[in-house]
C-alpha cells in the first residue's frame, strides 16, 4: 500500500513542475520500469515512484544505460 507521503509526493501541481503532462510522466515511468526489468531487477510501484521523484530527468535513463556499458567493459 501507498503511504500518505508517497502519494503526495505525485500531486498534480508536483507533476506539473517535473513533466509537460501526465502522458510524458507515464512514458517515463515506463521506460524507466523496462530498464529495472532488463537488468532483471524486481519493480515495485512505490520505489518506482520514489525513483521518479528523484530522478525527473529523462536524462537520467541515458546516464543509468552509460553505467551499464561501462559495467560491461570492466
Amino acid at each position: 500500500m501507498y503511504s500518505r507521503d508517497r502519494k503526495s509526493r505525485l500531486t498534480s501541481e508536483v507533476v506539473n513542475r517535473l513533466f509537460k503532462n501526465n502522458f510524458e510522466l507515464a512514458n517515463y515511468a515506463i521506460a524507466l520500469a523496462r530498464y529495472h526489468i532488463k537488468r532483471g531487477e524486481e519493480v515495485r510501484l512505490g520505489a518506482l515512484i520514489d525513483e521518479v521523484c528523484r530522478n525527473p530527468d529523462p536524462s537520467y535513463l541515458k546516464d543509468l544505460a552509460e553505467e551499464d556499458a561501462q559495467e560491461e567493459l570492466s
